[in-house]
């Protein structure tokens, strides 16, 4: 109903929005450890960490990829707008998102 949509929108936005965040800081301080390690020859084994740091961010992207689009059209729609792009691709990311992680799983 109208009357509820900043309550609906905090309630689960708010935390996706808090593990958004979390997931895209997990990213930055994965890279920057891993990228650390194989610079300053921490490790003998530079092609595993590589490998790890490859298979870590991997994940975090995709949900991060998948979920953006998501955000900015419901920021969009509590502003009033509704354009169609942002809309689709919304659509289509969010319920990709298994799709996408098991594509990655694969992959790795």
């Amino acid at each position: 109903s109208e009357e509820n949509i900043a309550y609906r929108f905090g309630l689960f936005y708010g935390p996706f929005f808090a593990i958004w965040l979390f997931a895209a800081v997990l990213v930055g301080l994965t890279s920057r450890y891993t990228y650390s390690v194989i610079r300053n020859s921490v490790s003998d084994n530079k092609d595993k960490h590589m490998t790890y740091q490859f298979k870590l961010i991997n994940y975090i992207i995709v949900f991060l990829l998948c979920w953006v689009f998501a955000i900015v059209n419901r920021i969009l729609n509590g502003l009033g707008y509704y354009p169609t792009a942002p809309n689709i691709l919304h659509t289509y990311f969010s319920v990709s998102h298994g799709f996408f992680a098991s594509v990655t799983f694969i992959y790795n």
